[in-house]
């Protein structure tokens, strides 16, 4: 938490507060749960000829009173001053305990993931005069999404606020891609074996703080190519090199309309100013100001850009 003096309102306390501590009381926060769980998995797996083999996994997860990171409370109405004017009960108890803008961990909702798993093999064909072999597997989600509604806190509801936005929605639930696949080809031949895989990431979907609550950033299906080539030197010397991301492949987004409405800020070529168009503001604020152009400021899952070159020599005493 943090203690600042604001003029006229006394010590504010901002940041996030425990759930034992006073201002969790204040608030009628409740204390922590464990999250409770309930998965199956149904698997089948099978050759489909000699060299061919397969599975296939469907998974189920529910979990209840899923324990997240509330949005931020704060006063209902704020006047040009930053003075908490509002009028409900939340309201009322901020400005008494002199709270300004608080978060919390709560278990906030339930929720319900499906999906599949899927692996196919092919192996041991002769190529040449080495052996290679073939894999794709993947992941498909079915289903990723809150199951029932958010269960705010009391208070927190009398204010209209809610623990839970879209952006954190969006975060928990669509910020990953829906659907994921590999497709792998090891070849082996003398003393060298080379790897080539192509990963398949599926749409994944943001919204941002502060985005239009007509749009959502939408970050495009991409394929990322990765080889690897190994070396057996000797029987105790081995090099390896692996480069990640050989067509330098590189994320890209793209605003999406919710509805109308968004369509038509999207459409909207009128300038400001400052020579921005509406949808260039938008584009503004989730990249700060282009800044992060090209993963947009919260694009924090994209945890590897441009290419990367790894060498390793191994020798065995």
């Amino acid at each position: 938490m943090q203690y600042s003096f604001v003029a006229g309102q006394g010590i504010q306390v901002t940041g996030l507060i425990n759930n034992v501590s006073p201002q969790a009381k204040f608030l009628e926060i409740p204390q922590l749960d464990s999250e409770k769980s309930t998965n199956y998995t149904i698997g089948l797996g099978g050759k489909i000829a000699k060299n061919i083999s397969f599975t296939v996994d469907y998974y189920n997860i529910r979990i209840k009173d899923r324990i997240i990171l509330s949005t931020d409370i704060s006063g209902t109405e704020i006047d040009d001053n930053g003075i908490n004017i509002g009028t409900t009960p939340l309201d009322d108890i901020l400005r008494s305990n002199n709270l300004n803008s608080v978060s919390f961990f709560i278990n906030g909702l339930d929720s319900k993931t499906s999906g599949l798993d899927v692996v196919l093999s092919y192996k041991n064909i002769s190529l040449g005069t080495g052996i290679l072999d073939l894999n794709l597997s993947g992941n498909y989600t079915i289903e990723n999404e809150i199951d029932g509604n958010v269960k705010n806190p009391a208070l927190v509801e009398s204010g209209g606020q809610s623990v839970f936005d879209e952006t954190l929605e969006s975060s928990i639930f669509t910020s990953r891609p829906e659907t994921k696949w590999i497709l792998g080809a090891s070849y082996k031949i003398s003393d060298f074996n080379i790897s080539l895989n192509n990963t398949y990431f599926g749409k994944a979907i943001f919204k941002d703080p502060g985005l239009s609550s007509d749009l959502r950033t939408e970050f495009i299906p991409k394929i990322v190519t990765d080889l690897g080539v190994h070396y057996n030197a000797t029987e105790k010397l081995a090099l390896s090199l692996n480069v990640n991301n050989i067509l330098n492949v590189l994320p890209e987004w793209k605003f999406t309309a919710e509805n109308e409405a968004g369509q038509n800020l999207i459409d909207d070529t009128t300038v400001n100013e400052f020579g921005i168009t509406p949808i260039q503001k938008q584009s503004n604020l989730v990249t700060f100001n282009q800044r992060y152009s090209q993963t947009t400021y919260f694009g924090y899952h994209f945890s590897q850009l441009g290419t990367l070159f790894n060498l390793s020599v191994n020798y065995k005493f």
